[in-house]
């Protein structure tokens, strides 16, 4: 008798962790992760932009203090064809063959410079993260990074340097009519440019 019972109660067990594996299998998958702001940061690495025949690639250097305060260097070998583009509350410069211009965005100084890359969101894709004010569809892998993620007309993809690191090495970028290709060498969680 007591056997009985008891095969019957180790059955019982088996059903619910079966039940409970199945529901899991069927739980929704994690989401993308999100940041309200992004953290002070800085990179360094290579960037590769391409646009029907356009094709440009920089050494990239970009300090990011807050949502408004950051500085992206982008400079060819030896530092041929480099530029700057700043921002900060009051608004956005680019320094360009010794002159500077100012304007309401970072994005728009970009364009101007031959650089026509999304800014605003990249501060958020070069992380591993979506942009928290617009839409998404993404895919996270079981150690929480970040692997695929449409946004605004981009699809990115990631490649991180081990499983353990949670920010990327390796970003690609591509939407309609354009791809970017970022490398990054250096992350570093205290730039300089942000303590002046």
């Amino acid at each position: 008798m007591s056997s009985a019972i008891m095969s019957n109660s180790t059955l019982f067990r088996g059903l619910v962790f079966i039940v409970a594996l199945l529901l899991s299998a069927c739980a929704t998958p994690p989401k993308p992760p999100v940041d309200s702001e992004s953290l002070t940061w800085q990179l360094q690495g290579k960037i590769g932009f391409w646009q029907g025949r356009k094709q440009e690639s920089a050494t990239i250097n970009w300090a990011q203090c807050d949502a408004d305060s950051a500085r992206i260097r982008l400079s060819g070998p030896l530092g041929a064809g480099s530029i700057e583009l700043s921002s900060d509350q009051s608004g956005a410069r680019l320094i360009q063959n010794g002159e500077s211009i100012h304007a309401d965005s970072i994005e728009e100084l970009a364009s101007r410079a031959d650089w026509p890359i999304p800014v605003e969101a990249l501060r958020f894709w070069v992380r591993g993260r979506a942009m928290f004010t617009e839409k998404l569809e993404g895919r996270v892998n079981t150690n929480g990074q970040l692997e695929e993620l449409n946004q605004i007309g981009w699809h990115i993809s990631y490649h991180y340097h081990t499983p353990f690191h949670q920010l990327p090495d390796r970003i690609h970028a591509k939407s309609a009519n354009a791809r970017i290709t970022l490398i990054v060498s250096e992350w570093q969680e205290q730039p300089e440019f942000c303590a002046k």
